[in-house]
């Protein structure tokens, strides 16, 4: 029987904004980024051998894609993320105190390098997640 990652995730939404975050989240979902809609494509279903959610809520911040047993967040980086660069990094720093582990992508790269990201992907999937 495999044993999962316990990550710090659940339940770490603050209650006071939680409703607000769930109902962007939602809809995020239905209107996802082009670059968010085409790595879904690879990832849903449990295409890479596990599962990944998408806009999932961790503390105070919907993470585009998340795998639970592998506690592994993928961003999908536009260029809004270009003019909030000291927000990524405090961002990432509370998401990496949960057990979080991190990989961003550039819109670009999901269009023109698709495979490279996989590999990518794929390469973080075959780690050990860290307690």
């Amino acid at each position: 029987m495999t044993e999962y990652f316990k990550p710090k995730v659940f339940n770490s939404a603050d209650i006071i904004i939680y409703q607000t975050l769930k109902e962007k989240a939602d809809e995020m979902r239905k209107h996802p980024t082009p670059a968010e809609a085409e790595l879904w494509k690879y990832l849903n279903n449990n295409q890479m051998g596990v599962k990944f959610r998408r806009q999932h809520i961790i503390e105070r911040y919907i993470v585009d894609f998340y795998c639970v047993e592998k506690g592994l967040v993928i961003e999908v980086d536009g260029e809004i993320h270009l003019n909030q660069i000291e927000e990524d990094k405090i961002r990432e720093e509370v998401l990496k105190t949960l057990g979080c582990r991190i990989l961003r992508f550039r819109n670009q790269e999901i269009f023109d390098e698709i495979s490279s990201v996989l590999d990518r992907i794929r390469e973080y999937l075959k780690k050990p997640p860290t307690p």
